[in-house]
Parts: structure tokens; C-alpha cells; sequence
């Protein structure tokens, strides 16, 4: 059986009860669903789901454990470049965010990771094949803290596993873990914009392409 090895306490004005994390547990996009949804597991039970919100002006996510119980929110900011969302406990209190390094050749991607006090707590890095990430200390490349993978070829939908290297870094709440599971989330939700984005554009250059030749 995998240790319970990651606590971290969540609680709002009516309930308050810890919720334990594993040391390595998967992200798993569902097949069929009105809207994006995701679903956080080990082999032996369920740890929580994220869905994403339906009415929102910038892509907002909402994490919730095994019991629908609130954990979590994650909302990006609508002027940024890339990625950059705030994460919020169930009072509203900031327990962290998310940034998107856009200013890259290569890797996949890249990611600062924050805490509440606005301090950088880990840089998150994606191989160049878009199937790895290492989150590792922001000025020790060698010191791993956790990592986040998913297979080469998806079929339709992303799963990822994440593994805990440092677990002290997670129980003394350095990291809050609950930022692993909406970095895997964002990766994805990501991946699908730009697919649609470059759909589009595809779709504008041919219509484009087909005028001209129409026009001559």
C-alpha cells in the first residue's frame, strides 16, 4: 500500500477536516464530459476532482476532494502572457500561483511556482517531448521535488502521474500539493487551446489561400 505521506489542512466557515495526499497518485482527464473534467487517484481510491468552470471569463478551474467537498479554485488572469493563475483556498484566502515562463525556445514548457507570501518556491520544467515535468528548487536544478508525467502518445485525453520525491517539502507546506494537481490541469487545458488556436489558423490560411486563387 502507498504511504499517505502528504497532509494538508483545508477549511471553510462550516467544515474543516485534513485531506491526505499520496506519494504518487495520477490526474486523469474524462473521456466523456460536458465539461472538462479531471479525476485525481492511486490504485486504491479516489483523492479528488477538478472541473473546470463553465461561466467564467478566463479559464477557472475548481478542485474538490473524493467527498465534493471544496479545496481549492484556480483562476488565470485575463491580461498575461501564458499561463499565470492565482489559487485560492474555499475562504478566498491565496494559497499560492502559477506562472508561465513564455519567454522560451525550448522546453515544452516551464513554469514558476509561488507560495502566498508571492516568494518563488520551485520552478516546474517540461522535457522537450511534452511528456515530463521536474519541479525542482529555484536555484538547485539537482534538488527535485516532485514529478509530473504523461505518456507520449494520448488518445483523446491526458494522464498524467505524479510522483513526490521530497515529501518534506510538502508536509512542512513549503509547496502546497495541491498546486500539482492544477499545474497538471493547466498543462492540459493549454495544450487544447493552442490545438484549437492553430486549428483556426489553419482554417483562416486556407480560406485565405482559396480567395486568392479564386480572385485570379
Amino acid at each position: 500500500m502507498k504511504r499517505l505521506a502528504l497532509i494538508f489542512c483545508v477549511s471553510s466557515c462550516l467544515w474543516a477536516d485534513p485531506v491526505r495526499i499520496p506519494e504518487e497518485f495520477t490526474v486523469v482527464e474524462r473521456f466523456f464530459s460536458p465539461i472538462s473534467t479531471f479525476d485525481a487517484s492511486t490504485d486504491l481510491a479516489p483523492v479528488g476532482v477538478v472541473r473546470k468552470r463553465l461561466l467564467s471569463w478566463t479559464p477557472t478551474f475548481d478542485l474538490e476532494d473524493a467527498q465534493e467537498l471544496p479545496l481549492a479554485t484556480a483562476s488565470t488572469h485575463f491580461f498575461a502572457w501564458g499561463t499565470v493563475a492565482d489559487v485560492l483556498d474555499p475562504n478566498g484566502e491565496k494559497i499560492g500561483w502559477i506562472e508561465e515562463n513564455v519567454l522560451r525556445i525550448i522546453p515544452w514548457a516551464e513554469y514558476r511556482i509561488f507560495n502566498k507570501e508571492n516568494q518563488i518556491t520551485a520552478i516546474a520544467k517540461m522535457n522537450l517531448w511534452g511528456t515530463h515535468f521536474e519541479l525542482y528548487h529555484p536555484d538547485r536544478a539537482e534538488e527535485v521535488y516532485a514529478t509530473i508525467s504523461r505518456p507520449f502518445i494520448r488518445l483523446f485525453r491526458d494522464h498524467w502521474t505524479v510522483q513526490i520525491l521530497n515529501t518534506s517539502i510538502f508536509e512542512e507546506n513549503i509547496i502546497d500539493p495541491r498546486l500539482l494537481i492544477l499545474l497538471a490541469v493547466f498543462q492540459t487545458d493549454k495544450d487544447a487551446r493552442d490545438r484549437i488556436r492553430a486549428e483556426l489558423q489553419d482554417a483562416i490560411r486556407r480560406e485565405l489561400d482559396d480567395f486568392e486563387a479564386y480572385r485570379w
